[in-house]
């Protein structure tokens, strides 16, 4: 069965936490360069364990003037154009180290749990109506990737039916994976439609997820986010805080928490 083929209106795939980067009317003017934990300390620095996550926030505007590049680490091309980037950083404490955030990973099917806070309805919904791991790009459901499944230089494929922007086919790819560090990269392989338009190319939505040990129990979890300056400027443009909201999400998602806890990222 290809369950790549139905409807789509827009989607943005991750985010997270946004104060203190971010104020009431609008972004702070000094939001720090985001720096993922690559051989330096990552950028925003790491929230305490139990606190919300730290978050940077940049715009088309903020990212032309600040001349933001990736990080080689993130595998994203390093003359890439970016509409949007979000940066979530804090610490979680976590048993079984890489296996437990590899399972959590890769349970594809428990997507279907994460909520998130619409800033739009202005209530809590579902991240995704329905999730699976598949077989193959453009391939079967299959069971939910289990973590030795998961080594480094691996690809693999998920579906989700997004309650905003309907079935979407993302690519995962494992960097790293290490007793004490772990790195996942994922891009659209759908693109996004809405009203005859595509609002996204395929590879206009990443996310790299870095995992690193600092104690035996309590791992740096950093999450970067970066829309492509090729998606569509109508859908993109003014859509940070939606963005922030999936991403606080999924970082919930990972560290193990109630995803719907308050409060979000943004109201």
């Amino acid at each position: 069965m290809n369950v790549a083929r139905r409807r789509s209106t827009y989607g943005l795939k991750a985010a997270a936490r946004c104060a203190p980067l971010v104020v009431a009317a609008g972004f702070a003017a000094a939001t720090p360069l985001p720096t993922p934990p690559c051989g330096t300390p990552p950028v925003p620095a790491y929230a305490s364990l139990g606190a919300q996550p730290a978050m940077a926030i940049l715009r088309a505007e903020e990212l032309d003037t600040g001349a933001w590049r990736p990080s080689l680490c993130t595998g994203w091309p390093a003359a890439s154009r970016s509409r949007v980037v979000v940066a979530v950083a804090g610490l979680v404490r976590v048993d079984d180290g890489p296996e437990t955030l590899l399972g959590r990973a890769g349970a594809v099917s428990t997507l279907r749990t994460v909520r998130y806070w619409s800033t739009t309805d202005k209530k809590w919904r579902p991240l995704f109506l329905d999730a699976a791991a598949l077989s193959a790009e453009g391939g079967e459901r299959r069971g939910d990737f289990r973590p030795p499944e998961l080594q480094a230089g691996r690809t693999f494929y998920y579906w989700v039916d997004d309650s905003r922007s309907g079935p979407l086919v993302y690519r995962v790819r494992v960097l790293e994976h290490s007793p004490h560090r772990m790195a996942l990269a994922e891009e659209n392989v759908s693109p996004v439609r809405a009203f005859g338009l595509v609002l996204f190319q395929p590879a206009a939505l990443q996310t790299v997820v870095f995992a690193q040990r600092q104690t035996n129990d309590v791992w740096g979890l950093y999450i970067l986010v970066r829309i492509d300056r090729q998606a569509s400027s109508f859908i993109a443009s003014g859509h940070e805080a939606s963005t922030a909201n999936r991403a606080l999400a999924l970082f919930r998602h990972l560290a193990g928490v109630p995803t719907d806890a308050d409060p979000p990222a943004v109201r």
